[in-house]
Formats: structure tokens, C-alpha cells, sequence
């Protein structure tokens, strides 16, 4: 069977699996009174099923298994990190679904983060082929760099937990983290699929692939109005998941960088800029660039479009661009867009602190 059929085959069982899902867990937490109610933090104004990640998490599952069941072929260490994977993945699941459903607080869920992180990162102390962390890194002007095993759990760490919050942060819209996720797994696919330096990683590019499958068949329901919502489980987990998958057969992260660079330096800025305030960098509020927008008069569906689209634009620079200082540059200019919508917005709003400092549930 060749290559392409094995990935169509995927696709449209994962999208499938994926709507299904959708439809049963629509029905049963609307039955258990497991919704999304109207508040100062949240853009819908009817209550909408909460916790819906769970059917993207299960729909992945459905196309990970599938691509074990395909004549597809690969070494016992990539399995065995695929595991680990799933395993982390269904740890954030099922905490974050509780505490979509009874609100656990930061500090639990910081805690469990860790844990995933935990499972995927430490066998690699105890054998250079297991576990999952950060190599080595490409750097500008210099070289790639081989990392001493200490930084390189360290800086995992910070990685997943760290993808973890911004993709839970930007799940503030209808259908934000869902396009944002979908646009990174396009990237991370053909990325992948060609291979970095022409050597294609087909195995590897399933994982991106299943992952955006189940997002296609979530989006519709998502999208404004939303008829469903992700919820901290979805949105916590597509982070892990991108985080691995970028890492996960050979560094990507310039990649993974550049397509969610925006959200990224969104939330950065907002931590920073809470804590010049006073405020916990875990605090919630109405201080992130989406919401900023929103408040500016910007429609969601616009807001969604505009920061899918500079994603997508970001995504295809970083796997058009030859070498990793023009990568270099371009990063920057994320950082010089995400100023820029910050300097329209304040032109535009003169209640910027006051968003950050509002809060709710």
C-alpha cells in the first residue's frame, strides 16, 4: 500500500472518528450539566457543552491505532515514544476534564502538567534511544548545538509545559485553538512528509496528520457561534501533543516556533505584563491579544482569520526560508507584528490595563 493511500486512509477515518465522538459526548455532557456558562471571561452568551477535547483526543487515538493496524513500518524506538505520548496525553485528559467540570485551580493543574511533562522526558536519563527531549538546537550564525542532558530535560520542560498554557490561553474564541492547531499540523505534516533536507519522515508525519484530522472534524462545531467547547481538556492537550510532535523524530522547533510564534509571544507579553502589574503570571483575565481585539470591535470570525492567517504565513516562512538566520529574522518579525496589533489596539482602547486586571470564572 503506498504512502499516499496509507495517509488518506488517516485522514478521513480520524475526521469520521472524530465527528462521531463530537455528536455522543455532545449528548452526555449536556445530560450531566457539564457546560460552559456565560461570564466576564467568556465571548459566547448561551451555555455550550465543555469538555469536547476529550472527542479530539479520542478521534487522535483512533488514528494513531489505525496507522499501527496499516503496513506501516517502524523501529521499536519510535513506538515506545509514540506510548509515552499517548500516555501523557491521556494524563492531561483526564485531569483537565475535571477540572473543566469542578475547576481544580492553577497550582493542581500546574502540578499534573509537570507530571505528563514527567512520563515523556525522564526514561531519557536512563538510555540516550528513550524518552523524548530536546537534543540539540540550530543556532543563528553558529551552529547547531548539542545540549548537555541537564538543559536539555530543563528546557523540555519548559517547552511542554509551556505550549501547554499558550494553547490553553488562546483557547479564549470560537475556533482559535482549533485553527491555530490546525495550521500548525499542516506545517508540521509537510514538514515531515518532504522531510527537513529533502529526507522525507513518513512515520512522523502520521502524528500531525491524525492530530489535524481530528481537528477538521471538531472545527465545525466550534466555530462562532460555537456549539461546543474544547475546554482546558482539548486545549491542553492539542499543546502537549504539538509540543511532541515537534520534537519527537528530530527537532523541529524552528518550525514549531515560527507557525505558533504569534500566540506564543502573546503569552509571554501577557505574563510579563502581569507581573509589572502585580498580578500572578497564572492570573486570569481579558489581557491577551484576542480578547484585546474583541474589545476593539474586531468580530471573532475576523480575529480567528487574522491570526490563523499570520500563523500560516509564519509556518510556510519557516519551511521556505534556507537557512536558520533568515528563520531568525523572520521570528522577529512575529515579535514586530505582535507589537504592532498591541499599538493598534492601544491606539484604538484606553481600557488595556483595565482588561487586564478583569477577571472571572
Amino acid at each position: 500500500m503506498s504512502h499516499s493511500a496509507i495517509a488518506l486512509i488517516i485522514f478521513v477515518v480520524t475526521c469520521a472518528a472524530s465527528v462521531a465522538f463530537i455528536f455522543k459526548a455532545k449528548q452526555l455532557f449536556n445530560r450531566l450539566g457539564l457546560v460552559d456558562k456565560p461570564g466576564p471571561r467568556r465571548v459566547h452568551q448561551v451555555a455550550v457543552p465543555r469538555g469536547l477535547g476529550v472527542a479530539i483526543f479520542l478521534a487522535f487515538l483512533v488514528g494513531v491505532g489505525i496507522s499501527f493496524v496499516l503496513p506501516v513500518e517502524r523501529q521499536a524506538v519510535e513506538t515506545e515514544r509514540i506510548l509515552l505520548m499517548v500516555i501523557a496525553c491521556a494524563i492531561v485528559v483526564g485531569v483537565m476534564l475535571v477540572d473543566d467540570a469542578v475547576s481544580l485551580g492553577p497550582g493542581v493543574k500546574l502540578a499534573w502538567q509537570g507530571v505528563a511533562a514527567s512520563i515523556v522526558i525522564l526514561p531519557r536519563l536512563n538510555d540516550s534511544a528513550r524518552g523524548i527531549v530536546i537534543e540539540q538546537v540550530n543556532v543563528p550564525f553558529v551552529d547547531t548545538v548539542a545540549l548537555p542532558l541537564g538543559v536539555a530535560v530543563v528546557g523540555t520542560f519548559v517547552w511542554f509545559i509551556g505550549l501547554m498554557n499558550v494553547m490553553n490561553w488562546i483557547d479564549g474564541l470560537d475556533g482559535l485553538a482549533a485553527t491555530v492547531t490546525l495550521v500548525a499540523c499542516t506545517i508540521l505534516f509537510v514538514h515531515t512528509w518532504f522531510g527537513p533536507e529533502g529526507i522525507p519522515q513518513f512515520t512522523i508525519s502520521l502524528l500531525p496528520l491524525a492530530l489535524g484530522a481530528a481537528i477538521v472534524g471538531f472545527l465545525p462545531f466550534n466555530w462562532h457561534p460555537a456549539r461546543v467547547v474544547m475546554g482546558d481538556a482539548g486545549a491542553m492537550f492539542l499543546g502537549l501533543a504539538l509540543a511532541i510532535i515537534s520534537i519527537i523524530g528530530g527537532a523541529k522547533m524552528a518550525t514549531a516556533l515560527l507557525t505558533l510564534g504569534l500566540p506564543i509571544a502573546d503569552g509571554l507579553w501577557v505574563v510579563f505584563f502581569r507581573i509589572i502589574h502585580g498580578k500572578s503570571p497564572l492570573h486570569a483575565d481579558r489581557g491577551h491579544l484576542h480578547h484585546r481585539l474583541l474589545d476593539s470591535g474586531w468580530d471573532q470570525r475576523a480575529i480567528v482569520l487574522t491570526i490563523g492567517g499570520l500563523s500560516l504565513l509564519f509556518g510556510i516562512g519557516a519551511l521556505i526560508l534556507p537557512n536558520r538566520e533568515l528563520k531568525a529574522a523572520l521570528l522577529i518579525g512575529v515579535g514586530l507584528v505582535l507589537v504592532g496589533l498591541i499599538a493598534y489596539v492601544a491606539a484604538r482602547s484606553s481600557n488595556l490595563v483595565d482588561n487586564v486586571k478583569a477577571t472571572g470564572p
